[in-house]
């Protein structure tokens, strides 16, 4: 009898042992995967909106902070099927690159305010990345591009009252600021490829700039080594910073230091970046880079936008909704983008100071670019591809013509 009780209790405790364990995974009712990096601002007060989250719905939800490892860590744990309901991507290609595992979240973008909130750029991006263009599997949380940022007392020193559009424009722009004692702009390295890229993708088009990657032809191009004579020009007319092309952050942080650079062409991040490493508290203005009238262009911006995704595979998908709307709209939203100096992805939000020009811009742009013109599409000279690039902002050569000569010499 003794040996007959002692079994049963053993089986009564190992039952219970494995429904304690089932009961212990049913009760994570969220797996969420975030790319905040942890001891930034924004993962400050992303985790603190979280605990709102849990405390307003009860629901429990176990949240891995992965920073920037989230971009190569997530691909595989998805396809091998571990639980990951909601995740972040920290850009367009990487949605395009686990689409696959995403929901379609179309009824719940239709059922709210979203639509009225986001961008629409953004939105367009999105669903474009579905099959017939009419569904959305993600919501921007931030979206960045690159625009010209410029110290806007600078402009107003030398009686610049309005952004440029034109090139004709914006040289009027770099004139005005040049008799104003200012070296317009700032250029590090860094950056190179993405400036003159722009300029390419205005001139010359970002299909045939690819083209012109892959095949070769740059000499043969009017249009191309136009926009090669153009920052030739523009170096002798003292546009840019006399060391340009400097090692980051060397010239853009004179922006901050000394005020002798007024722009610079780069991604969102420069106003906050340029701060922060040089103490300046600046009222910054943000124009597009401008469009040429008689190019093969367009007008539009290279912008790409972290999203928010909800797992195919998951089992709670309104709390996964309801998790995502949370974080993504209103001043919970606000608190974790003004965190770190970005650009809340909520159009009815106010932006920080430095962003209003930027709120305009994407209200009003409708066309997404590459941010290189198409000249970085051929692997095997990208690299030295932008080397050419430098050298062609170093004053390396004598004229367009030489400069496009050079490009075509990568592919000889």
């Amino acid at each position: 009898m003794k040996r007959l009780v002692a079994l049963s209790l053993c089986v009564l405790m190992i039952a219970a042992c494995f429904v304690g364990c089932g009961k212990k995974e049913a009760e994570v009712d969220l797996v969420v995967w975030t790319g905040y990096e942890v001891g930034t601002p924004t993962y400050d007060v992303a985790v603190e909106k979280i605990e709102e989250f849990k405390e307003l719905t009860g629901a429990n939800i176990e949240v891995m902070h992965y920073g920037r490892d989230l971009n190569t860590l997530l691909g595989t744990a998805l396809d091998s099927g571990e639980r990951v309901d909601v995740f972040s991507v920290g850009s367009n290609l990487a949605l395009r690159a686990n689409f696959k595992h995403t929901m379609d979240l179309t009824k719940y973008v239709e059922e709210t305010d979203i639509l009225d909130r986001a961008y629409p750029i953004c939105m367009d991006i999105i669903k474009g990345e579905s099959e017939n263009d009419d569904e959305y599997h993600a919501i921007p949380t931030v979206s960045s591009f690159n625009a010209f940022w410029y110290n806007a007392a600078a402009f107003e020193k030398a009686g610049i009252t309005e952004n440029p559009e034109t090139i004709e424009e914006f040289e009027a722009v770099c004139d005005a600021l040049v008799a104003a004692g200012y070296s317009p702009i700032a250029l590090d390295a860094a950056y190179a490829t993405a400036t003159f890229g722009a300029l390419v993708e205005r001139m010359v088009g970002t299909e045939t700039g690819t083209q012109l990657a892959l095949n070769g032809g740059f000499a043969e191009n009017e249009k191309f080594v136009e926009a090669c004579q153009k920052i030739i020009d523009w170096k002798a007319k003292g546009y840019f910073d006399p060391n340009s092309p400097s090692e980051w952050p060397a010239s853009q942080n004179k922006i901050g230091l000394t005020e002798e650079n007024v722009m610079v062409y780069t991604g969102m991040w420069a106003s906050g970046e340029i701060e922060e490493m040089t103490g300046a508290d600046l009222e910054w203005g943000s124009f597009k880079f401008p469009y040429d009238p008689e190019g093969n262009g367009t007008y539009g911006i290279p912008v790409s936008s972290t999203c928010h995704c909800v797992n195919v595979n998951c089992e709670n998908p309104d709390l996964a909704w309801e998790y995502l709307y949370f974080m993504n709209t209103g001043e919970v939203n606000k608190a974790i983008t003004d965190a770190d100096v970005y650009l809340v992805d909520d159009r009815t939000q106010e932006p920080l100071p430095q962003f209003v020009d930027t709120k305009v811009i994407m209200e009003n742009t409708t066309e997404v670019t590459h941010y290189a013109g198409g000249l970085t599409e051929n692997a095997d000279i990208k690299t030295v591809m932008s080397d050419v690039i430098v050298q062609l902002f170093s004053g390396a050569f004598a004229d367009g013509a030489e400069a496009a000569a050079a490009f075509d010499a990568l592919l000889a």
